[in-house]
């Protein structure tokens, strides 16, 4: 049961079997203290695999949904890379256009000054880099000209560069736009699994997401109940997710209308003034590394590889994350855990 101790994991799991079996005893006339162990073992066990199988198919859906944001924020960020090459190009093109027309008038005064012999220069000239190259050996142009001439060079290998540019971009953005739509179907598929794997068990889902509201409530309280980290910027990250506890976990998900991992995440950190991409994977790679000894308030702490989950440390070895159906306090998972940046 994502973020439950093991102590409170079984106490929910013992909580959870005598609700099922209490009802089970309603329709069978017998008394609580008349169930026989096999009954109570079966309820139990019940209770364990479902427990199980949500876990499992939050963790997958969770995972689907960061490859899915991993492959969108690429895609944003060659958008944005496409759109700064454009106009960097225009404005090349730009100068390079307003150049050539100052030297052509230049060329035009040579002329009309009497020097016929360049028009013979620029007529044979296979090009007007060639002809500005024959007239610099003439002698025909001034220094303040072949100040023009290397302004002329220097936007024609802008442009021939920037042209370049351009074109890679606009195929990997091609590639980034064929993985987010790869990585959508993945989530949707993963959703649709998940439906269909807990269909008619709704009943017992709510007793779990009861039993769990109650225990976030609890946690919540405690975390609240330390004023001091709260003081701090970074406590003030802890405080500020923890006003979202009970959002809905939404794939995509970066508002208080619903989040993911990294959508909560970066969501918060904005608050602050601190920018992050939509993605853990991303996400991983600012900062600076902090070791687990050493974890403090507000620290964002990574599992999985590659990294497919993120949360928000605070304190006690315990985060506030988007997984399972919400917002949430959990425990900081040993098996999984990659490791913590700090981004103050």
């Amino acid at each position: 049961m994502s973020g439950y101790g093991p102590n409170e994991q079984t106490l929910v799991v013992r909580i959870l079997a005598l609700i099922m079996l209490a009802g089970l005893l309603a329709f069978s006339g017998t008394s609580l203290a008349e169930a026989s162990t096999p009954q109570i073992d079966q309820a139990t066990a019940e209770a364990r695999e479902l427990s199980n199988l949500l876990d499992k198919l939050y963790r997958e859906l969770e995972a689907a949904t960061e490859e899915y944001n991993y492959a969108k924020q690429q895609f944003e960020d060659t958008q944005a890379a496409v759109k700064k090459t454009t106009t960097e190009l225009a404005k090349a093109e730009e100068d390079l256009g307003s150049a050539q027309d100052r030297f052509s008038e230049r060329l035009v005064g040579i002329y009309k000054a009497g020097n016929l012999g360049t028009l013979d220069v620029i007529l044979g000239a296979d090009s007007f880099s060639e002809a500005v190259t024959l007239l610099d050996k003439l002698k025909w142009i001034s220094e303040l000209d072949s100040r023009l001439v290397d302004q002329i060079e220097t936007y024609e290998t802008q442009r021939t560069d920037l042209k370049a540019k351009l074109e890679a971009d606009l195929e990997q953005q091609k590639d980034y736009e064929a993985q987010t739509a790869t990585a959508k179907q993945t989530v949707l598929d993963q959703v649709n699994k998940q439906k269909e794997a807990l269909r008619g068990k709704e009943a017992q889902i709510a007793k779990l997401k009861k039993a769990e509201a109650e225990r976030q409530a609890r946690l919540a309280a405690e975390a609240r109940a330390r004023k001091a980290f709260l003081a701090s910027r970074p406590g003030k990250v802890v405080s500020m997710a923890m006003d979202y506890l009970g959002v809905p976990y939404v794939w995509g998900g970066s508002s208080p209308r619903g989040f993911d991992c990294s959508g909560l995440v970066q969501y918060v950190y904005a608050k602050v003034g601190i920018s992050l991409p939509h993605s853990s994977r991303m996400q991983f790679s600012y900062g600076r590394a902090v070791a687990r000894g050493d974890l403090q308030a507000g620290d964002l702490v990574f599992f999985f590889t590659p990294i497919q989950h993120v949360g928000i440390y605070i304190g006690s070895g315990r985060m506030v994350n988007a997984t399972g159906s919400q917002v949430q306090i959990s425990d900081v998972w040993p098996a999984s855990y990659r490791g913590a940046r700090r981004v103050f």
